[in-house]
C-alpha cells in the first residue's frame, strides 16, 4: 500500500520540505507581515486538524496559508478550500487528441507507485470530467498514423487474452495483473504507432478502457488510490472516444465508489448524476443509481431522484 500523504495540505508541505512546524513558523511570519500586525494564533494541533480534515481553516488563516505558499488571492477565489493549494492534480481532457497521453501518464504512475494517495480528483475536477463525457462529441478515429495496419486477428487475440485474464481467480491477482499491464501498453503502442480502420481503431479504443478499467481496480485493491484514478481517466478518455456510453458511466461510477470509499461522498454525486443522464442500458443504470443513493446516504441526505422502474433481480 501507498505510504500515504492524505491531504493537499500535508502535500504542498511535503513538495517543500516543510515540517507542519515550519509551517506554524510560516504563518506567524506572514501574519505578523500584515499592515495590521496579526497574530496567526495557529499551533501544530491545528494544522493537524486541517491535515485530517477534522476542521476547515478560516477565511483569515486561509489567506495566511496562501501567503506562506505564495498562492495568489485570485486562486482562493476561484476554488474552495484546500483545491487551491499548490500541487494538485487533474484528469487528462476527454477527446481523441488525449487518449494515448492519459494512458501513458496511467502507466508510468502505476509502475512508479507515487505515494500521493490523497490525489483522487477532486469535487470539482471529477464534476468537470463528467460534464465533458457528457457534452462532448468525440473526434473521429483517424485511419493513417503511421507504422504498420493492425489486422483483426490481433485485436481478436488481444480480446479474447484480455478476457481469460479478467476472468481468472482472484488469488491469481499478483501474476495477472503484470499480464494486464503488458496488455493495456500493447494496446497504446499500437493506438499510438500502427495504422488501422476505424472500426479496428474504435475496437482498440474499447480495449484500451477495458483494461485500463481492470488495472484501475487492482490498484484501488492494493491501496494506490493515485495510480488507480489515473486509469479510470485514461479509460473514460478511451471509452468516450469509441463512444461507448455505458463503458463510460461505469468507469464514472467507479470514480464514485472509490470517493465513497476514501470518504469523500460529495465528490461522487455529480458524476452519477451526468452519468445517468446519459446510460441507457439497465444494468449500468442499477449499478449507478445504488451508488447514488449509497453516496446520499453518506452524506446524510436523501435522493435526489427516486427510481421509478424495477431494478433487475440480482442473483442470491
Amino acid at each position: 500500500m501507498d505510504d500515504p500523504i492524505r491531504h493537499p495540505l500535508a502535500y504542498a508541505r511535503v513538495l517543500r520540505g516543510w515540517s507542519q512546524s515550519d509551517l506554524v513558523g510560516r504563518l506567524h511570519r506572514a501574519a505578523a507581515g500584515r499592515p495590521e500586525g496579526l497574530r496567526s494564533g495557529t499551533d501544530k494541533a491545528a494544522v493537524s486538524r486541517w491535515e485530517n480534515g477534522r476542521k476547515t481553516p478560516s477565511i483569515e488563516s486561509q489567506l495566511l496559508i496562501a501567503d506562506a505558499f505564495d498562492v495568489p488571492i485570485s486562486d482562493l477565489e476561484r476554488d474552495p478550500w484546500p483545491h487551491w493549494l499548490p500541487g494538485r492534480d487533474d484528469p487528462a481532457p476527454l477527446g481523441a487528441a488525449y487518449t494515448v497521453q492519459a494512458l501513458r501518464d496511467a502507466q508510468r504512475v502505476a509502475m512508479n507507485r507515487e505515494r500521493r494517495t490523497f490525489l483522487t480528483y477532486s469535487a470539482l475536477a471529477l464534476a468537470g470530467l463528467a460534464s465533458q463525457w457528457a457534452a462532448l462529441e468525440p473526434d473521429r478515429l483517424t485511419t493513417a498514423l503511421g507504422g504498420r495496419r493492425v489486422e483483426d486477428e490481433l485485436v481478436d487475440w488481444l480480446e479474447d487474452t484480455s478476457t481469460q485474464l479478467t476472468a481468472l481467480p482472484t488469488e491469481q491477482r499478483q501474476h495477472t495483473i503484470k499480464l494486464m499491464d503488458a496488455h493495456l501498453t500493447t494496446v497504446t503502442d499500437l493506438l499510438e504507432g500502427a495504422r488501422y480502420s476505424e472500426a479496428t481503431g474504435r475496437r482498440l479504443h474499447l480495449l484500451a478502457a477495458s483494461l485500463s478499467s481492470t488495472c484501475g481496480w487492482y490498484r484501488f485493491d492494493q491501496g494506490h488510490h493515485y495510480a488507480a484514478g489515473k486509469l479510470w481517466n485514461a479509460a473514460l478518455t478511451n471509452a468516450h472516444t469509441a463512444r461507448d456510453r455505458d463503458q463510460g458511466a461505469g468507469v464514472l461510477s467507479d470514480f464514485a465508489y472509490q470517493s465513497i470509499w476514501l470518504g469523500q461522498p460529495g465528490s461522487a454525486v455529480e458524476p452519477l448524476s451526468q452519468a445517468l443522464i446519459h446510460t441507457r442500458h439497465p444494468t449500468a443504470r442499477s449499478l449507478l443509481y445504488l451508488r447514488r443513493a449509497r453516496a446520499h446516504a453518506a452524506l446524510g441526505a436523501a435522493p435526489s431522484a427516486t427510481v421509478i422502474w424495477p431494478l433487475p433481480r440480482l442473483p442470491c
